[in-house]
């Protein structure tokens, strides 16, 4: 049988004539595609996907046409498909690694910067008279209200407001207003 009467039979629907094209043309078509992808399961993939469209567009084949032509073009936009497939994932990974990387990089650096102006607050609170000291620090590390402080300490909600309120003026002339910002001070109800 001749070239073109296999075409002609192919186009008709004869499986002979499909599986010689297909053993005629199988190692080419992965060989071609693999050379661009260099991944041998994709590969196979793409060329397994070419038969299938092949057999599938049989009825639309010129049986004068170039039929190595059309199943390399099959098989070449198939791998374009893939390539942009392949392509819109990698190009999706990287935003999402960026995106964590940015985040977590910020997230060290705000740690690290909180962490140094808390050490500093500290140190200044050392200067100040034990009484005041343990006031700010039941409001600040512990979240009490001016309330709950003056029911522990058995003083007036007036004289712990007070005493929180001059600690943030210390605290404000010696690292600034903008630091003590930073570290949600600004949540004190003066």
């Amino acid at each position: 049988m001749n070239k073109h009467n296999n075409i002609e039979s192919f186009i008709s629907g004869n499986m002979g004539a499909f599986e010689s094209l297909y053993n005629t043309y199988v190692g080419k078509i992965f060989n071609y595609i693999n050379s661009f992808i260099y991944d041998p399961d994709i590969a196979k993939d793409i060329t397994q996907n070419t038969f299938l469209q092949l057999w599938d567009s049989r009825s639309n084949l010129d049986p004068n046409g170039n039929i190595e032509g059309y199943i390399y073009s099959i098989s070449r936009n198939l791998l374009f498909r893939e390539i942009r497939r392949l392509n819109i994932h990698m190009n999706y990974a990287i935003h999402v690694q960026e995106e964590m990387k940015e985040e977590e990089e910020s997230g060290i650096e705000e740690k690290i910067s909180r962490d140094m102006i808390e050490e500093q607050i500290l140190s200044l609170l050392a200067e100040l008279p034990e009484s005041r000291r343990r006031i700010f620090m039941m409001r600040w590390s512990n979240g009490l209200s001016n309330k709950e402080i003056a029911e522990k300490l058995s003083i007036s909600e007036k004289t712990v407001s007070t005493q929180i309120h001059r600690t943030v003026i210390f605290l404000k002339s010696k690292i600034g207003s903008a630091l003590m910002t930073v570290i949600s001070i600004s949540s004190i109800n003066l």
